[in-house]
Protein backbone atom coordinates (compact mmCIF):
# COMPACT_ATOMS: atom_id res chain seq x y z
CA UNK A 1 0.00 0.00 0.00
CA UNK A 2 1.59 3.35 -1.01
CA UNK A 3 2.11 5.96 1.66
CA UNK A 4 -0.95 8.24 1.94
CA UNK A 5 -0.54 11.44 -0.08
CA UNK A 6 -1.20 13.72 2.85
CA UNK A 7 1.92 12.45 4.66
CA UNK A 8 4.08 13.59 1.76
CA UNK A 9 2.67 17.12 1.63
CA UNK A 10 2.03 20.10 3.89
CA UNK A 11 5.21 21.91 2.80
CA UNK A 12 4.32 25.29 4.33
CA UNK A 13 5.29 25.30 8.00
CA UNK A 14 2.26 27.47 8.74
CA UNK A 15 -0.02 24.45 8.14
CA UNK A 16 0.62 21.52 10.46
CA UNK A 17 -1.29 18.65 12.04
CA UNK A 18 -1.63 18.70 15.81
CA UNK A 19 -3.33 16.38 18.26
CA UNK A 20 -6.18 18.11 20.09
CA UNK A 21 -7.28 17.35 23.65
CA UNK A 22 -9.61 14.37 23.96
CA UNK A 23 -9.29 13.48 20.28
CA UNK A 24 -7.55 10.47 18.76
CA UNK A 25 -7.32 12.21 15.40
CA UNK A 26 -4.89 14.97 14.44
CA UNK A 27 -6.35 18.25 13.27
CA UNK A 28 -4.90 20.65 10.71
CA UNK A 29 -3.87 24.05 12.07
CA UNK A 30 -2.92 27.33 10.44
CA UNK A 31 -0.31 28.75 12.80
CA UNK A 32 -2.07 28.41 16.19
CA UNK A 33 -5.65 28.25 14.88
CA UNK A 34 -7.50 25.00 14.20
CA UNK A 35 -8.97 25.05 10.70
CA UNK A 36 -12.02 23.00 11.68
CA UNK A 37 -12.99 25.77 14.12
CA UNK A 38 -12.71 28.38 11.37
CA UNK A 39 -14.91 26.29 9.09
CA UNK A 40 -17.49 25.88 11.85
CA UNK A 41 -17.54 29.61 12.56
CA UNK A 42 -17.33 31.07 9.05
CA UNK A 43 -18.65 28.28 6.84
CA UNK A 44 -17.24 26.71 3.70
CA UNK A 45 -15.86 27.14 1.12
CA UNK A 46 -13.35 29.29 2.99
CA UNK A 47 -9.96 30.72 2.11
CA UNK A 48 -7.50 30.82 5.01
CA UNK A 49 -4.12 32.59 4.87
CA UNK A 50 -1.07 32.58 7.13
CA UNK A 51 0.36 36.05 7.83
CA UNK A 52 3.62 34.67 9.23
CA UNK A 53 4.23 32.58 6.10
CA UNK A 54 4.00 35.69 3.92
CA UNK A 55 6.29 37.71 6.18
CA UNK A 56 8.87 34.93 6.23
CA UNK A 57 8.86 34.64 2.44
CA UNK A 58 9.23 38.38 1.92
CA UNK A 59 12.13 38.35 4.38
CA UNK A 60 13.74 35.43 2.51
CA UNK A 61 13.64 37.44 -0.74
CA UNK A 62 15.12 40.50 0.94
CA UNK A 63 17.92 38.42 2.46
CA UNK A 64 18.74 36.53 -0.73
CA UNK A 65 19.12 39.75 -2.76
CA UNK A 66 20.94 41.77 -0.09
CA UNK A 67 24.14 41.94 -2.16
CA UNK A 68 22.56 44.23 -4.77
CA UNK A 69 20.35 47.34 -4.45
CA UNK A 70 16.84 46.03 -4.90
CA UNK A 71 13.15 46.63 -4.33
CA UNK A 72 10.57 43.88 -4.02
CA UNK A 73 7.42 44.93 -5.90
CA UNK A 74 4.81 42.38 -4.93
CA UNK A 75 2.72 41.22 -7.90
CA UNK A 76 -0.79 42.34 -6.95
CA UNK A 77 -2.48 40.03 -9.44
CA UNK A 78 -1.47 37.00 -7.35
CA UNK A 79 -3.74 38.06 -4.47
CA UNK A 80 -5.14 41.58 -4.29
CA UNK A 81 -7.19 41.45 -1.07
CA UNK A 82 -6.58 44.72 0.78
CA UNK A 83 -5.46 43.10 4.04
CA UNK A 84 -2.82 41.10 2.13
CA UNK A 85 -1.59 44.29 0.45
CA UNK A 86 -1.37 46.04 3.85
CA UNK A 87 0.67 43.15 5.22
CA UNK A 88 3.03 43.29 2.23
CA UNK A 89 3.36 47.08 2.47
CA UNK A 90 4.14 46.89 6.17
CA UNK A 91 7.17 44.75 5.33
CA UNK A 92 8.58 47.54 3.13
CA UNK A 93 7.73 46.01 -0.25
CA UNK A 94 6.42 47.93 -3.23
CA UNK A 95 3.89 46.75 -5.79
CA UNK A 96 3.60 45.64 -9.40
CA UNK A 97 0.17 46.43 -10.87
CA UNK A 98 -1.35 45.57 -14.24
CA UNK A 99 -4.61 47.56 -14.18
CA UNK A 100 -6.16 50.74 -12.90
CA UNK A 101 -8.19 48.68 -10.46
CA UNK A 102 -5.07 47.14 -8.94
CA UNK A 103 -3.52 50.60 -8.72
CA UNK A 104 -6.59 51.87 -6.87
CA UNK A 105 -6.21 49.02 -4.39
CA UNK A 106 -2.57 49.83 -3.77
CA UNK A 107 -3.35 53.52 -3.30
CA UNK A 108 -5.80 52.49 -0.57
CA UNK A 109 -3.02 50.88 1.45
CA UNK A 110 0.00 53.06 0.62
CA UNK A 111 -0.01 54.72 4.06
CA UNK A 112 0.76 51.30 5.55
CA UNK A 113 4.16 51.19 3.84
CA UNK A 114 7.01 50.25 6.15
CA UNK A 115 9.87 51.18 3.84
CA UNK A 116 13.17 52.53 5.09
CA UNK A 117 15.89 54.84 3.86
CA UNK A 118 17.46 52.59 1.25
CA UNK A 119 14.23 52.38 -0.75
CA UNK A 120 14.05 54.68 -3.79
CA UNK A 121 10.89 56.47 -2.60
CA UNK A 122 11.60 56.38 1.14
CA UNK A 123 11.32 60.12 1.68
CA UNK A 124 7.88 60.18 0.05
CA UNK A 125 6.62 57.43 2.39
CA UNK A 126 4.82 55.90 -0.57
CA UNK A 127 5.39 52.31 -1.63
CA UNK A 128 7.18 52.12 -5.00
CA UNK A 129 4.72 51.14 -7.73
CA UNK A 130 5.56 49.63 -11.12
CA UNK A 131 2.81 49.57 -13.78
CA UNK A 132 3.03 46.62 -16.18
CA UNK A 133 0.56 45.18 -18.70
CA UNK A 134 -0.01 45.28 -22.45
CA UNK A 135 -3.27 47.27 -22.52
CA UNK A 136 -2.99 50.34 -20.31
CA UNK A 137 -5.77 52.83 -21.02
CA UNK A 138 -5.41 56.62 -20.99
CA UNK A 139 -7.41 57.00 -17.73
CA UNK A 140 -5.20 54.35 -16.11
CA UNK A 141 -2.08 56.18 -17.28
CA UNK A 142 -3.43 59.48 -15.96
CA UNK A 143 -4.14 57.95 -12.54
CA UNK A 144 -0.64 56.46 -12.41
CA UNK A 145 0.94 59.78 -13.43
CA UNK A 146 -1.03 61.66 -10.78
CA UNK A 147 0.10 59.06 -8.24
CA UNK A 148 3.80 59.58 -9.09
CA UNK A 149 4.51 55.89 -9.57
CA UNK A 150 8.09 54.68 -9.80
CA UNK A 151 8.07 53.19 -13.32
CA UNK A 152 5.92 52.40 -16.36
CA UNK A 153 6.84 49.16 -18.14
CA UNK A 154 6.04 49.94 -21.78
CA UNK A 155 5.04 47.10 -24.12
CA UNK A 156 4.59 48.69 -27.56
CA UNK A 157 5.45 51.71 -29.70
CA UNK A 158 1.83 52.87 -29.62
CA UNK A 159 1.71 52.70 -25.83
CA UNK A 160 4.91 54.75 -25.69
CA UNK A 161 3.36 57.53 -27.76
CA UNK A 162 0.10 57.43 -25.79
CA UNK A 163 1.91 57.76 -22.46
CA UNK A 164 4.09 60.59 -23.76
CA UNK A 165 0.98 62.52 -24.81
CA UNK A 166 -0.82 61.85 -21.50
CA UNK A 167 2.19 62.97 -19.47
CA UNK A 168 2.58 66.14 -21.56
CA UNK A 169 -1.10 67.05 -20.99
CA UNK A 170 -0.66 66.66 -17.24
CA UNK A 171 2.71 68.43 -17.27
CA UNK A 172 4.30 65.32 -15.79
CA UNK A 173 7.44 63.39 -16.68
CA UNK A 174 6.96 59.64 -16.69
CA UNK A 175 9.84 57.28 -15.91
CA UNK A 176 9.76 54.40 -18.37
CA UNK A 177 11.32 51.04 -19.08
CA UNK A 178 10.66 48.97 -22.15
CA UNK A 179 9.57 45.42 -21.46
CA UNK A 180 11.77 43.46 -23.82
CA UNK A 181 10.97 40.01 -25.08
CA UNK A 182 14.18 37.97 -24.86
CA UNK A 183 12.79 34.98 -26.80
CA UNK A 184 13.68 32.67 -23.91
CA UNK A 185 11.52 29.70 -23.04
CA UNK A 186 10.26 29.69 -19.46
CA UNK A 187 9.63 25.91 -19.68
CA UNK A 188 6.25 26.32 -18.03
CA UNK A 189 2.57 25.97 -18.99
CA UNK A 190 2.00 27.70 -22.37
CA UNK A 191 -0.79 29.88 -20.93
CA UNK A 192 1.64 31.48 -18.44
CA UNK A 193 4.75 31.63 -20.61
CA UNK A 194 5.38 35.20 -21.79
CA UNK A 195 8.95 35.47 -23.07
CA UNK A 196 8.83 34.03 -26.59
CA UNK A 197 8.38 36.00 -29.79
CA UNK A 198 4.92 34.53 -30.44
CA UNK A 199 3.55 35.92 -27.17
CA UNK A 200 1.70 39.23 -26.88
CA UNK A 201 4.06 40.59 -24.23
CA UNK A 202 6.95 42.98 -24.62
CA UNK A 203 8.91 44.17 -27.64
CA UNK A 204 11.66 42.20 -29.40
CA UNK A 205 15.13 43.06 -28.17
CA UNK A 206 16.06 43.77 -31.79
CA UNK A 207 13.52 46.64 -31.84
CA UNK A 208 14.27 47.94 -28.35
CA UNK A 209 17.16 50.23 -29.31
CA UNK A 210 15.00 52.10 -31.82
CA UNK A 211 12.16 52.49 -29.33
CA UNK A 212 14.49 53.76 -26.61
CA UNK A 213 15.71 56.39 -29.10
CA UNK A 214 12.08 57.38 -29.73
CA UNK A 215 11.38 57.61 -26.00
CA UNK A 216 14.39 59.89 -25.49
CA UNK A 217 12.90 62.39 -27.95
CA UNK A 218 9.91 63.06 -25.68
CA UNK A 219 10.47 65.66 -22.97
CA UNK A 220 7.55 64.13 -21.04
CA UNK A 221 9.34 60.77 -20.74
CA UNK A 222 12.42 59.78 -18.77
CA UNK A 223 14.23 56.63 -19.88
CA UNK A 224 15.00 54.87 -16.63
CA UNK A 225 15.30 51.13 -17.08
CA UNK A 226 14.82 47.82 -18.86
CA UNK A 227 12.13 45.31 -17.95
CA UNK A 228 11.76 41.60 -18.65
CA UNK A 229 9.29 38.94 -17.53
CA UNK A 230 9.36 35.52 -19.18
CA UNK A 231 6.46 33.78 -17.47
CA UNK A 232 5.03 32.31 -14.28
CA UNK A 233 5.51 29.12 -12.28
CA UNK A 234 9.11 28.75 -13.48
CA UNK A 235 11.24 26.14 -11.73
CA UNK A 236 14.15 25.96 -14.19
CA UNK A 237 16.48 28.71 -12.93
CA UNK A 238 18.55 28.67 -16.13
CA UNK A 239 15.64 30.38 -17.88
CA UNK A 240 16.15 33.43 -15.65
CA UNK A 241 19.91 33.43 -16.23
CA UNK A 242 19.50 33.22 -20.02
CA UNK A 243 17.00 36.10 -20.06
CA UNK A 244 19.07 38.35 -17.77
CA UNK A 245 22.25 37.83 -19.80
CA UNK A 246 20.39 39.19 -22.83
CA UNK A 247 19.05 42.08 -20.77
CA UNK A 248 22.54 42.89 -19.46
CA UNK A 249 23.89 43.07 -23.01
CA UNK A 250 21.04 45.43 -23.93
CA UNK A 251 21.77 47.66 -20.92
CA UNK A 252 25.39 48.01 -22.04
CA UNK A 253 24.30 48.89 -25.58
CA UNK A 254 21.81 51.47 -24.33
CA UNK A 255 24.36 53.11 -22.08
CA UNK A 256 26.78 53.33 -24.99
CA UNK A 257 23.97 55.17 -26.79
CA UNK A 258 23.87 57.61 -23.83
CA UNK A 259 20.63 56.36 -22.27
CA UNK A 260 20.46 56.43 -18.47
CA UNK A 261 19.51 52.97 -17.29
CA UNK A 262 19.07 52.98 -13.52
CA UNK A 263 16.70 50.03 -13.10
CA UNK A 264 16.45 46.48 -14.33
CA UNK A 265 13.03 44.99 -13.64
CA UNK A 266 13.57 41.23 -13.62
CA UNK A 267 9.86 40.50 -13.28
CA UNK A 268 8.63 37.58 -11.24
CA UNK A 269 7.78 34.02 -12.14
CA UNK A 270 9.58 31.92 -9.53
CA UNK A 271 7.52 28.78 -9.20
CA UNK A 272 6.38 26.77 -6.21
CA UNK A 273 6.17 22.95 -6.07
CA UNK A 274 2.44 22.22 -6.05
CA UNK A 275 2.92 18.45 -6.11
CA UNK A 276 6.35 17.74 -4.60
CA UNK A 277 8.09 18.26 -1.32
CA UNK A 278 9.80 21.61 -0.97
CA UNK A 279 13.43 21.45 0.11
CA UNK A 280 13.38 24.84 1.81
CA UNK A 281 12.20 28.19 0.60
CA UNK A 282 15.28 30.13 1.67
CA UNK A 283 17.51 27.77 -0.34
CA UNK A 284 15.21 28.05 -3.37
CA UNK A 285 15.27 31.86 -3.29
CA UNK A 286 19.04 31.88 -2.80
CA UNK A 287 19.44 29.86 -5.98
CA UNK A 288 17.04 32.17 -7.79
CA UNK A 289 18.97 35.22 -6.56
CA UNK A 290 22.18 33.81 -7.97
CA UNK A 291 20.56 33.17 -11.34
CA UNK A 292 19.29 36.76 -11.51
CA UNK A 293 22.16 38.69 -9.92
CA UNK A 294 25.16 37.13 -11.67
CA UNK A 295 24.41 38.58 -15.15
CA UNK A 296 23.77 42.05 -13.62
CA UNK A 297 26.49 42.24 -11.01
CA UNK A 298 28.81 44.67 -12.83
CA UNK A 299 26.08 47.01 -14.12
CA UNK A 300 25.43 49.05 -10.97
CA UNK A 301 21.66 48.94 -11.50
CA UNK A 302 18.83 48.93 -8.96
CA UNK A 303 17.03 45.61 -9.31
CA UNK A 304 13.23 45.43 -9.22
CA UNK A 305 11.61 42.08 -8.46
CA UNK A 306 7.96 41.14 -8.85
CA UNK A 307 7.28 37.98 -6.80
CA UNK A 308 3.65 37.04 -6.26
CA UNK A 309 2.88 33.32 -6.24
CA UNK A 310 6.06 32.48 -4.32
CA UNK A 311 4.99 34.87 -1.53
CA UNK A 312 1.30 34.06 -1.11
CA UNK A 313 0.74 30.70 -2.85
CA UNK A 314 1.77 28.32 -0.04
CA UNK A 315 0.40 30.76 2.56
CA UNK A 316 -3.21 29.85 1.72
CA UNK A 317 -5.60 26.90 1.76
CA UNK A 318 -9.16 26.51 0.53
CA UNK A 319 -11.37 24.64 3.02
CA UNK A 320 -14.27 22.69 1.56
CA UNK A 321 -16.81 20.25 2.99
CA UNK A 322 -17.79 16.93 1.42
CA UNK A 323 -21.46 17.03 0.44
CA UNK A 324 -21.85 13.56 -1.07
CA UNK A 325 -20.01 10.36 -1.85
CA UNK A 326 -20.89 8.84 -5.20
CA UNK A 327 -19.96 5.88 -7.42
CA UNK A 328 -20.53 5.48 -11.15
CA UNK A 329 -19.71 1.91 -12.20
CA UNK A 330 -16.95 1.70 -9.63
CA UNK A 331 -15.63 5.23 -10.27
CA UNK A 332 -15.60 7.10 -6.93
CA UNK A 333 -16.38 10.77 -6.46
CA UNK A 334 -16.31 13.14 -3.53
CA UNK A 335 -18.67 16.03 -4.29
CA UNK A 336 -17.62 19.07 -2.27
CA UNK A 337 -19.16 22.50 -1.69
CA UNK A 338 -16.30 24.40 -3.37
CA UNK A 339 -16.33 24.64 -7.15
CA UNK A 340 -14.37 25.84 -10.16
CA UNK A 341 -15.73 29.35 -9.58
CA UNK A 342 -13.84 29.34 -6.25
CA UNK A 343 -10.61 27.84 -7.61
CA UNK A 344 -10.25 27.91 -11.38
CA UNK A 345 -6.65 26.72 -11.75
CA UNK A 346 -7.37 22.95 -12.06
CA UNK A 347 -9.99 23.57 -14.74
CA UNK A 348 -8.08 26.36 -16.53
CA UNK A 349 -4.58 24.90 -16.54
CA UNK A 350 -5.05 21.32 -15.44
CA UNK A 351 -3.15 22.55 -12.37
CA UNK A 352 -2.35 20.19 -9.50
CA UNK A 353 -3.17 21.11 -5.91
CA UNK A 354 -2.61 18.66 -3.09
CA UNK A 355 -5.82 17.86 -1.18
CA UNK A 356 -5.69 16.64 2.41
CA UNK A 357 -8.18 15.86 5.19
CA UNK A 358 -8.54 18.50 7.88
CA UNK A 359 -8.94 15.72 10.45
CA UNK A 360 -6.44 12.87 10.17
CA UNK A 361 -7.30 9.64 11.97
CA UNK A 362 -4.57 7.24 13.05
CA UNK A 363 -6.22 4.22 11.42
CA UNK A 364 -7.98 4.90 8.17
CA UNK A 365 -7.84 3.14 4.82
CA UNK A 366 -7.34 4.94 1.53
CA UNK A 367 -9.27 5.06 -1.72
CA UNK A 368 -8.81 6.37 -5.24
CA UNK A 369 -11.33 9.13 -5.91
CA UNK A 370 -12.11 12.28 -7.88
CA UNK A 371 -12.76 15.48 -5.91
CA UNK A 372 -15.36 17.50 -7.81
CA UNK A 373 -17.62 20.51 -7.28
CA UNK A 374 -21.35 21.10 -7.78
CA UNK A 375 -21.14 23.30 -10.90
CA UNK A 376 -22.71 21.95 -14.09
CA UNK A 377 -19.44 21.50 -15.98
CA UNK A 378 -17.35 18.37 -16.40
CA UNK A 379 -14.35 20.64 -15.90
CA UNK A 380 -15.49 21.40 -12.35
CA UNK A 381 -12.91 19.32 -10.52
CA UNK A 382 -10.04 19.78 -8.06
CA UNK A 383 -8.34 16.43 -8.42
CA UNK A 384 -8.76 13.22 -10.39
CA UNK A 385 -7.76 9.74 -9.28
CA UNK A 386 -6.34 10.98 -5.99
CA UNK A 387 -5.42 8.55 -3.27
CA UNK A 388 -7.00 9.94 -0.11
CA UNK A 389 -8.03 8.56 3.26
CA UNK A 390 -11.59 7.26 3.07
CA UNK A 391 -13.60 10.43 3.58
CA UNK A 392 -17.17 10.53 4.83
CA UNK A 393 -19.90 12.99 3.95
CA UNK A 394 -19.64 16.11 6.08
CA UNK A 395 -15.86 15.85 6.43
CA UNK A 396 -13.57 18.78 5.70
CA UNK A 397 -10.83 18.82 3.09
CA UNK A 398 -8.08 21.40 2.60
CA UNK A 399 -6.89 22.28 -0.90
CA UNK A 400 -3.30 23.43 -0.50
CA UNK A 401 -1.26 26.24 -2.06
CA UNK A 402 -4.29 28.35 -2.97
CA UNK A 403 -3.07 31.72 -1.67
CA UNK A 404 -2.16 32.83 -5.19
CA UNK A 405 -4.49 32.84 -8.20
CA UNK A 406 -7.29 31.45 -6.05
CA UNK A 407 -9.63 34.14 -4.78
CA UNK A 408 -8.50 36.61 -7.46
CA UNK A 409 -9.72 34.27 -10.22
CA UNK A 410 -13.02 33.51 -8.47
CA UNK A 411 -16.30 34.26 -10.24
CA UNK A 412 -20.05 34.13 -9.66
CA UNK A 413 -20.75 31.41 -12.21
CA UNK A 414 -23.99 29.54 -11.43
CA UNK A 415 -24.87 32.59 -9.25
CA UNK A 416 -22.55 31.40 -6.52
CA UNK A 417 -21.20 33.90 -4.03
CA UNK A 418 -17.45 34.08 -3.62
CA UNK A 419 -16.03 32.57 -0.41
CA UNK A 420 -14.99 34.51 2.65
CA UNK A 421 -11.28 35.01 3.30
CA UNK A 422 -9.68 34.73 6.74
CA UNK A 423 -6.21 35.91 7.75
CA UNK A 424 -4.51 34.07 10.63
CA UNK A 425 -1.73 35.75 12.57
CA UNK A 426 -0.52 33.60 15.45
CA UNK A 427 -3.56 32.83 17.58
CA UNK A 428 -5.68 35.55 15.97
CA UNK A 429 -8.00 35.04 12.99
CA UNK A 430 -10.11 37.68 11.29
CA UNK A 431 -12.30 37.91 8.21
CA UNK A 432 -10.61 40.08 5.59
CA UNK A 433 -13.30 39.59 2.95
CA UNK A 434 -16.89 38.73 3.76
CA UNK A 435 -18.68 35.90 2.04
CA UNK A 436 -20.87 37.19 -0.80
CA UNK A 437 -24.61 36.89 -0.31
CA UNK A 438 -27.21 36.74 -3.08
CA UNK A 439 -28.05 40.41 -2.46
CA UNK A 440 -24.43 41.28 -3.26
CA UNK A 441 -24.66 39.44 -6.56
CA UNK A 442 -27.95 41.08 -7.57
CA UNK A 443 -26.95 44.61 -6.57
CA UNK A 444 -26.63 46.81 -9.64
CA UNK A 445 -28.99 44.72 -11.79
CA UNK A 446 -32.39 45.96 -12.97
Amino acid sequence: MPKPIYERTLRAPAFVYRRTAGNDASSLFCEQVELARLAARYGTPLYVYSAESMRARLHAFDTAFRSIPHTICYSVKANSTLAILRLVAAQGAGFDVVSGGELERVLRVKTAWGGHSRRPDARKRIAPIVFSGVGKTVPEMELALASNILLFNIESASELETLAAAAARLKKRASVALRVNPDVSARTHPYISTGLHEHKFGVPISEARRLYAEAAKHSSLRVAGVSVHIGSQITDLTSFTDALHRVAALVRDLRRARHTISYVDAGGGLGIPYDAKQEGFAELVTGYAGAVIDPLRQLGVHLLLEPGRSIVGPAGVLLTRVLYRKQNNGKRFLIVDAAMNDLLRPSLYGAHHEIVPVSRAAQRGTELTDIVGPICETGDFFGRDRELPITEEGSLLAILDTGAYGAVLASNYNTRGRPAEVLVDGADARVIRKREAIRDLLRGET
